[in-house]
């Protein structure tokens, strides 16, 4: 009987190892493109404005994106954006593109910006989980890639 008990002890234990998946890291995220700077900018903006965001700044070849968003109930505990009148959560992404010897480095740095106690901006990881989301961008960026050297 003792046996039996320790077997389903070790198979359970593995079982609940083997279907945990690793969590996600918290941005920045970097992704690389042959194409340029100019063109995945172009791409990135209207993907963006096409999901809803609103271009907030943008600087040659760094902008950033916002739309009103709820965080996940276990992240919002604490925020109090229904107090602070004006001030409402989001969700920001901010992009870095840096061209260098014909390839084009994308920074991503995804997070939830949300008023505190004090009605003051505070900042939070958005964790980038979707691995759907995050290939289908890097086809983007190769898509652009290969659209630029047939030009």
């Amino acid at each position: 009987m003792k046996r039996v008990l320790i077997l389903i002890l070790a198979i359970t234990t593995l079982a609940a190892a083997r279907d945990k998946k690793p969590k996600a890291p918290p941005g920045p995220y970097v992704f690389t493109s042959k194409a340029s700077a100019q063109t995945l900018k172009v791409l990135i903006v209207q993907e963006n404005l096409s999901a809803g965001y609103t271009l907030d700044a943008d600087r040659q070849f760094q902008f950033r994106f916002s739309k009103p968003a709820q965080m996940p109930l276990i992240e919002s505990v604490f925020v109090a954006s229904s107090a602070c009148p004006g001030m409402t959560t989001k969700k920001v992404w901010s992009y870095t593109l840096v061209e260098l010897n014909g390839m084009t480095t994308v920074t991503v740095q995804p997070v939830w910006e949300y008023p505190d106690d004090y009605c003051e901006t505070q900042t939070q990881a958005l964790i980038w989980s979707q691995r759907e989301e995050i290939e289908a961008f890097q086809a983007m960026l190769d898509k652009a890639s290969t659209s630029t050297a047939a030009q």
